[in-house]
């Protein structure tokens, strides 16, 4: 019985181990080809497939851009009155909060110095005066001695002229024995004397002449002299009138220093002491800062909206005045004047204000998200789907927002790929699949 049992174990043996055999090749193998199967699924899903990418239509970006920016609310003319002359002052007629117009007297400054020098410049030009009119008499005189000169030298003239023909005469009858010698030689003699008188009345009538030119000179010096005294009197005079504190414009005291009896000393530098401070806040002006972004586009007459927070409820109505013609070079900011009609007297020098600025932009800027840009080494670049391919388009940025970007230049309102794949190539087949972009901007 044990020997015929013998083969019948030893196959039941052999069947096992080559059933476990079996099993533990199934068991390796069979993951193994379904993975096999699997990679050439995917590989015949992927073989010639078409990549699907997100994309949206690109939108024009608003025309209108606008920027709050923060100023100082000025007066429209300011000035600190400062005295122009030394002395005391003697009374005050104005006060902080005062309304004044042009020309009001606002003070008055007592000016003993100036005044004892104006009464000596009075004085000196009425000697003055009183010389040049003693060089108009000395030269009446002169002219009259002159005239009684010439008057000498034509009746010199005459008497040599008849004495020159006596003689001839004489000289002639007494060649024929008519006259004697003796008649001659008078007659030649009298002829003499008459020439040397003539000399004598030209003599006096060239010292005649020199002495009217003296005179006349000395009345060119006194003139000069007269209208020297004269221009000095004017000159105190104005800097007298300066005793007189006057307001140079309309409008209001916003600042006093001086009390009667105190010492004032003319000129404004910083040591010396401001008497009033006046300005003109029926208008006033904000200066601000426009970034460079939206500078170019200001134009004067533009309005703009400034807001106070005193006036949370309000906003008060301007408009650009004065634009300046170049950006600070610091700020990249260009300076801008805005001005406020304040008739009603709101606001007040000095406030701090925002003004809001609203441009339109002339250029057509479109809008797209902030993913679907693609920085490279030559530029940046959007992804634009055109006939099924994807194409890559540089751009020029203009405004950043972050999740947004407004592209200048370069982009047409068309579909842009958004978050495009590292590896898209350019002119690859895609399939867009359309979204909807967030215009809430």
């Amino acid at each position: 019985m044990a020997e015929q049992s013998s083969p019948k174990n030893f196959k039941t043996v052999v069947l096992i181990v080559v059933g476990a055999i079996a099993v533990f090749f199934l068991l390796g193998l069979l993951p193994r080809i379904l993975r096999n199967m699997e990679l050439a699924k995917m590989y015949e899903q992927t073989t010639g497939a078409v990549k699907s990418v997100h994309t949206v239509v690109a939108q024009p970006a608003p025309f209108e851009e606008t920027g709050l920016l923060p100023g100082s609310i000025d007066a429209i003319q300011y000035t600190s009155i400062y005295a122009r002359v030394d002395g005391y002052l003697k009374r005050r007629l104005v006060d902080i909060g005062d309304k004044v117009v042009a020309g009001q007297l606002l003070a008055e400054i007592d000016t003993p110095t100036i005044d004892n020098d104006v009464a000596e410049a009075k004085a000196s030009l009425v000697r003055a005066q009183a010389g040049l009119v003693s060089s108009k008499s000395v030269l009446q005189e002169s002219l009259a001695k002159l005239i009684a000169a010439k008057a000498q030298v034509d009746r010199a003239k005459a008497d040599e002229d008849y004495s020159n023909t006596t003689a001839n005469r004489w000289k002639t009858m007494a060649t024929k024995g008519a006259v004697s010698l003796q008649s001659r030689d008078e007659k030649v003699r009298a002829y003499l004397s008459d020439v040397a008188s003539l000399s004598a009345t030209k003599a006096d009538e060239k010292a005649a002449e020199e002495a009217v030119a003296t005179a006349r000179s000395q009345v060119n010096v006194s003139k000069a002299e007269v209208d020297a005294k004269k221009a000095d009197l004017d000159s105190l005079l104005a800097k007298q009138s300066f005793k007189f504190v006057r307001a140079p414009f309309d409008g209001t005291v916003t600042l006093r220093k001086v009390d009667p009896g105190a010492l004032i000393t003319s000129g404004s530098q910083s040591s010396n002491l401001e008497l009033f401070q006046v300005a003109k806040i029926e208008k006033l002006r904000i200066y601000v800062n426009v970034p460079q972004t939206f500078a170019r586009y200001l134009e004067q007459g533009q309005k703009a909206e400034v807001l106070v927070p005193e006036y949370p409820e309000r906003e008060f109505s301007g408009k650009i005045s004065n634009i300046s013609d170049a950006l600070n070079p610091s700020t990249r900011t260009r300076q801008t004047e805005v001005r406020i009609d304040n008739r009603d007297q709101a606001l007040l020098p000095g406030m701090y204000a925002q003004v809001r600025l609203r441009v339109e932009r002339k250029e057509p800027w479109i809008r797209v998200p902030g993913t679907a840009l693609v920085p490279m080494n030559n530029g940046m670049f959007v992804v634009v789907v055109e006939d099924s391919k994807a194409h890559y388009q540089k751009v020029v940025i203009g405004r950043d927002f972050g999740d947004e970007i407004e592209i200048k230049a370069g982009l047409k309102p068309n579909a842009v790929v958004v978050s495009p794949p590292v590896d898209l190539q350019e002119g690859e087949a895609v399939a867009p699949i359309s979204d909807k972009q967030d215009s809430g901007k």
